[in-house]
């Protein structure tokens, strides 16, 4: 039987994916937990109109996405943290402090995974700072000063 998947299921394939399983695990798995819909000629037309809005909308985000990274490149935030008398700090700085501070100072919107930190910021000073997403990267400075 050919469905429609709603949603990814692993070993199966991913959303908007039309696949061939058996009668049993469409009836008594995947339609009753909305996972799937039956593939018919209609909903698979309307399927690959879906598809070519998702291709637009995806191509539209990646050029948006290399313009921030244009101006992201070698661009400085400052984050005014407590820190001891040694510079270490209190709490140490995770990529989503990073995001809210880019968001702020740059408006631009990243999603923490796309800031790569080996390990959390735990001293004041210079800190460079690898971006990446969908094969864009750019390099940063943070600041970290003592409040």
């Amino acid at each position: 039987m050919q469905v429609i998947l709603k949603q990814d299921i692993a070993r199966v394939g991913r959303q908007y994916d039309v696949v061939d399983v058996t009668n049993g695990y469409a009836n008594n798995f995947l339609f009753p937990q909305g996972l799937a819909e039956p593939a018919t000629k209609d909903k698979v037309l309307l399927l690959e109109k879906k598809r070519e809005a998702i291709k637009v909308a995806e191509e539209a985000r990646a050029k948006a996405l290399a313009e921030k990274f244009k101006t992201l490149e070698g661009k400085s935030v400052t984050i005014t943290v407590k820190a001891d008398d040694n510079g270490s700090l209190y709490k140490k700085l995770q990529s989503s402090d990073i995001a809210e501070v880019l968001l702020s100072e740059h408006d631009i919107e990243l999603s923490e995974s796309s800031i790569l930190l080996d390990t959390p910021i735990s001293a004041t000073g210079e800190h460079e700072v690898n971006i990446e997403a969908l094969d864009k990267k750019a390099a940063i400075t943070v600041h970290v000063v003592k409040e």
